[in-house]
């Protein structure tokens, strides 16, 4: 396939754009895009989740390469998810922050629900059976998968990103607390990507099934392929929960000397 034909696959499945529609429609009723480092951080989230699911790479990793699919698949969960947590902004409308608070407790009270949340929808969608069945069936047609995947990812990485990047939570978790909830993300990622990487080619054989190495972009075998997805999912992966540790650390070695001062000032003998 030439570089000038790939180029051309933009596709809007119907349903996705509908999804995307609700979701810009729910933000502005939360924000009225009133403040303007929030706006950026929503238009960047949008503007990756679009490409991941509406470009020419989305339509290189469905029919062509594992690595490419891997791609997307880390950007929505780890990327956009996070973005969206933190476009949220501290006071929303009266309607909304209510019922944020609500949810803000629920899930303060149950982070492991949080966790669990990012760590299985990875783990799911690259069970060979499901993950093979699903492309087979989003293959070259518009099937409810098509919206049902992305969305699944991105409400997963929201959910499992609120603990750590809420701005408005009134039960945030501590920093250290938050590095451990990060690095027990981390191994797991590692071990999911060591196994895609050392597991016998063709495990996912959806890429298999395409047609010969001539239709191929760049004629990258489907070994090379799925080791390339595996340490996609493995190494850039574990640099973006590590990037989380160092933001969790250097917010609260910001937050401690305030803390220590206010706490000093509180236990002041008063002078007659």
């Amino acid at each position: 396939m030439a570089f000038t034909t790939l180029i051309s696959h933009w596709h809007f499945d119907p349903i996705l754009v509908v999804f995307i529609a609700a979701v810009v429609s729910i933000y502005w009723s939360v924000s009225r895009f009133r403040r303007i480092r929030s706006n950026w951080l929503f238009a960047c989230a949008m503007s990756v989740f679009l490409i991941m699911t509406c470009s020419p790479v989305h339509y290189l990793g469905m029919h062509y390469y594992f690595s490419v699919y891997m791609i997307c698949h880390v950007s929505i969960l780890l990327i956009c998810g996070p973005l969206l947590v933190m476009s949220i902004p501290r006071r929303p409308y009266q309607f909304w922050e209510n019922r944020l608070n609500k949810i803000s407790a629920k899930l303060a009270a149950r982070p492991w629900l949080c966790w669990l949340a990012g760590v299985s929808i990875m783990w799911f969608w690259h069970i060979p059976a499901i993950f093979d069945s699903g492309m087979t069936a989003m293959h070259g047609r518009f099937t409810v998968l098509t919206f049902l995947h992305p969305a699944t990812m991105l409400a997963a990485g929201f959910v499992f990103a609120w603990p750590l990047f809420s701005r408005f939570s009134t039960r945030e978790l501590h920093p250290l607390t938050g590095v451990l909830y990060l690095f027990t993300a981390c191994v797991s990622c590692s071990l999911l990507g060591l196994l895609i990487t050392f597991a016998p080619p063709g495990t996912y054989h959806h890429y298999m099934q395409m047609t010969g190495m001539d239709g191929r972009p760049w004629n990258i075998s489907w070994q090379e392929d799925q080791q390339a997805a595996g340490l996609i999912m493995w190494v850039p992966c574990c640099f973006l929960y590590l990037s989380g540790c160092i933001y969790l650390l250097l917010r609260w070695f910001s937050e401690k000397p305030l803390n220590d001062q206010k706490r000093s000032n509180s236990i002041k003998p008063t002078i007659p």
